[in-house]
């Protein structure tokens, strides 16, 4: 060492030793050059050198992956897939991977803050967890004794699992009807076919092992699908070229993603026409009589033509399929040529068993329940529903329910109103939920006022299109309440912050996405102790209840998340089957915590009783429940078709009720907006976004342009624009206009920019008022009867910064 400082030399010597600390520790004399490690709660109990391994479930997506985390003298320092879950086998992706940068990351929010200047000015106050609590509660006891528990509003962003159920449960208890979740803007169209086809609304499972052909409808299958470590291992293995037992993977999307370049084969499209495509296919396997007869004759309702229980003649699937979807027609709207619809059609069939699969990109335009139903009735006409290699049913593991909650006449009268988001009604009759559309209703004040919000999981500032609209109405609600763990575009206009802890620093049954088809719990525990004074996102529901007192109170009987979970428990020590077997609680739960969960597998195919829960007890190509649907909001059909006409939906009749292709629509003059925007969930995509984790942004799939907002460019058009790659460009729609770094890549549908989501500056920059990420650029528009999002929706234009 000099007096200058530290010479290279001793730099390499310092990281080199600090790189193998943890290996070293305690065996020999302390070392000069060791870096100090940082305070951790909890490490003074750990001797030096001391380590463990943990078992859990990771928390950055919704898979539920079984992890093990590496803890050396109190701090987690390494994250790898658990062997013996059967989700992904001892394999971990980068998201998981990313985990450690969450845990320890350097913005996360302390404790609890209560707002101490204007909104948006980001003057907090630290306050006592018993405070935050008694005043939050204060405000809704105040709601519920005016008879107003309804104007309670929470926007969850997990749609399952453990803390969403107690969310419904609290607000089941309190009297509001508004749970909203994020499924309009991710997977709704997936859940709505399923539950409009199956009668189950939930995402499907697929048995990968025994599959041997894949048709993706811009599914992100090697990218953001939870389900990725999964297919990656089967995948793997059926193409080791075994005889016989080689899958083929065909990609069909409107750019080339990372899944189009690991496929065998990329089939390019125009935006938002894969229901077309998907009819078309549909069209060649009747036509052909290549589709299974058996099972849509035993299985299926609506298949042929039909009659009513009024005698009125109904419209069939192959009727439609046959006269309105030939491939030449179907090849003039998406692009895609005839000989390759026929082809793909007869290799479906060849390579038997086949699955064909939607993502949300797929379905989320205008068009976006008629494309989600139109694929899924391929998997019906190929025979793969409930069979090996096919579609299944995800089982639920054997939990045991929570007593039932005791309304008292507050809450039944609150629970009975019609919902803020408007599903189920005349403006989103076939949704399931409808998140984009609640600015409009909090700032309208209709169907009633909002006057408290708590976001949990959510940041619809960033994450959803117009957030300058949203920051309005979050301006307008009197109480706002986030539970974000770190600080985002959000925060920033709430009144409180109750920061929630890490995936790794909390108790938490998991039920894992639907995935594998068998029963799977997984149990996720604390592999450290909490780094700040934070709470897991189910303890600040028990807590915020109790705080109110009776009667919302009681419907939480118990002291925490832990000890809820453990009731849930008892069904799986009366069960007495799976994988641990353990009829006393206490000793299940341990079992539990060292392998990382419990599941049962094995699957029952052909259980039909199990797969179709409609009112035919089929797999409906006709669904009764849609038109059941509206039926009831629209008593009077010609309310239903005023509607239509006033929304633009040229479908009528039973096609409504039928897998169809509407022509979609676009925001934007494409005089003036002569691009289609195709944003996109990429590989380094998170709940939340990736852009406050290194490790995520600067993936490989990144590029160059890891660290900024890019967009993807076609060479030809780039070229007729002077653009280069790398250069800052402007890019602006009817909703905005931003700044970004151009990618110009070949893999690019010409007419079309392609833009991931979850990108933008960090921290967050409160001036940017709403035009932070993707979502910006996106004018919020959406399928106007199942409320689904329009990510294929919008028009834009492009040139070179500082370009006339």
């Amino acid at each position: 060492m000099n007096r200058r400082g530290i010479s290279r030399r001793d730099l390499l010597r310092t990281a080199g030793l600090a790189a193998a600390g943890a290996a070293l520790a305690g065996c020999g004399e302390d070392d000069p050059y060791a870096l100090p490690k940082p305070p951790v709660p909890g490490a003074e109990g750990w001797h030096k050198g001391r380590e463990r391994w943990v078992a859990t479930s990771c928390g950055h997506c919704q898979a539920g992956c079984g992890v093990r985390v590496r803890v050396v003298e109190g701090r987690a320092v390494k994250i790898e897939g658990l062997p013996g879950c059967p989700l992904n086998r001892g394999g971990l992706g980068p998201k998981g991977q990313a985990g450690l940068q969450l845990l320890y990351h350097p913005d996360r929010i302390r404790g609890p803050l209560r707002r101490d200047g204007p909104r948006g000015s980001g003057q907090w106050k630290r306050v006592p967890w018993e405070e935050a609590f008694e005043e939050i509660g204060r405000t809704l006891r105040e709601l519920r004794s005016r008879g107003e528990p309804q104007s309670l509003l929470v926007v969850d962003g997990d749609p399952r699992g453990t803390s969403a159920e107690l969310w419904e449960r609290f607000l089941e208890a309190y009297g509001s009807p508004n749970h909203a979740n994020h499924r309009s803007v991710t997977d709704g169209g997936k859940v709505l076919a399923m539950a409009y086809m199956h009668g189950v609304p939930e995402l499907p499972a697929y048995d990968w092992d025994s599959t041997r052909y894949v048709l993706g409808f811009g599914a992100s299958l090697f990218e953001s699908w939870c389900q990725t470590i999964h297919l990656a291992r089967a995948s793997s293995q059926l193409r080791r070229g075994m005889p016989g037992r080689r899958v083929k993977f065909v990609q069909v999307s409107a750019r080339f993603s990372v899944t189009a370049a690991k496929a065998d084969e990329w089939v390019p499209i125009e935006p938002a026409t894969y229901g077309a495509l998907a009819l078309g296919l549909a069209h060649v396997l009747i036509r052909e009589e290549l589709h299974d007869a058996e099972l849509v004759r035993e299985h299926t309702f609506g298949f042929e033509d039909w009659k009513d229980a009024d005698g009125r003649s109904r419209r069939g699937f192959r009727d439609l399929v046959t006269k309105d979807y030939p491939p030449e027609k179907v090849a003039g709207i998406t692009g895609v040529r005839v000989a390759t619809i026929e082809r793909l059609a007869r290799e479906m069939t060849e390579h038997y068993p086949a699955v064909a699969l939607a993502d949300g990109g797929a379905a989320a335009a205008t068009n976006g329940l008629g494309t989600a139903m139109a694929i899924h009735a391929l998997n019906a006409l190929l025979g793969n529903l409930e069979r090996p290699g096919g579609i299944l049913v995800q089982r639920s593991a054997p939990l045991a329910p929570w007593p039932l909650v005791e309304q008292d006449e507050a809450a039944r009268k609150g629970r009975g109103l019609p919902r803020l988001d408007g599903a189920g009604g005349p403006s989103c009759p076939l949704g399931q939920g409808y998140v984009q559309g609640l600015p409009e209703a909090i700032l309208s004040g209709k169907p009633y006022p909002v006057q408290a919000l708590v976001l949990y999981k959510s940041n619809p500032v960033f994450s959803k299109p117009d957030g300058r609209r949203w920051i309005e109405a979050l301006r307008k609600v009197p109480l706002v309440v986030s539970c974000s763990p770190l600080p985002d575009e959000s925060t920033f206009w709430a009144d409180f912050v109750l920061p929630e802890s890490t995936y790794l620093e909390r108790w938490e049954l998991v039920e894992p996405v639907p995935s594998v088809g068998h029963p799977i719990a997984g149990l996720r525990q604390p592999v450290v102790r909490p780094l700040h004074e934070t709470l897991s996102g189910g303890d600040l529901v028990i807590r915020l209840a109790k705080a109110l007192g009776a009667p919302v109170a009681g419907a939480f009987p118990w002291d925490d998340l832990k000890a809820a979970g453990l009731e849930r428990l008892k069904g799986l020590a009366e069960a007495k089957t799976g994988s641990i077997v353990e009829p006393k609680l206490t000793k299940l739960r341990d079992e539990m915590q060292k392998a990382g969960g419990w599941w049962a597998p094995g699957y029952s195919f052909e259980d039909w009783d199990s797969a179709f829960r409609t009112p035919s007890r089929k797999f409906e190509f006709f669904s009764q429940a849609i038109a059941a649907r509206l039926a009831q909001v629209f008593p009077d059909p010609e309310d239903l078709e005023a509607r239509l006409d006033a929304l633009g939906v040229a479908t009528r009749g039973d096609d409504l009720c039928l897998p169809h292709w509407e022509p979609p629509r676009f925001a934007g003059d494409p005089a003036e907006f002569p691009f289609v925007l195709v944003v996109y969930r990429g590989i380094d995509h998170a709940e939340g976004g990736a852009r406050h984790l290194p490790w995520l942004r600067e993936l490989p799939a990144a590029g160059r342009a890891a660290w900024k907002e890019r967009v993807e460019v076609h060479p030809a058009d780039a070229e007729g624009l002077g653009i280069a790659d790398g250069d800052r460009v402007v890019v602006e729609s009817p909703a905005g206009r931003k700044i970004l770094t151009a990618q110009v890549q070949p893999g690019t549908r010409p007419g079309t920019l392609g833009i991931p989501l979850g990108h933008g500056e960090w921290p967050p920059d409160p001036a940017a008022q709403g035009q932070a990420g993707g979502m910006a650029l996106l004018v919020s528009s959406s399928d106007p009867l199942a409320g689904i999002l329009a990510l294929q929706g919008t028009r834009a234009r492009i040139r070179k910064d500082g370009a006339a």
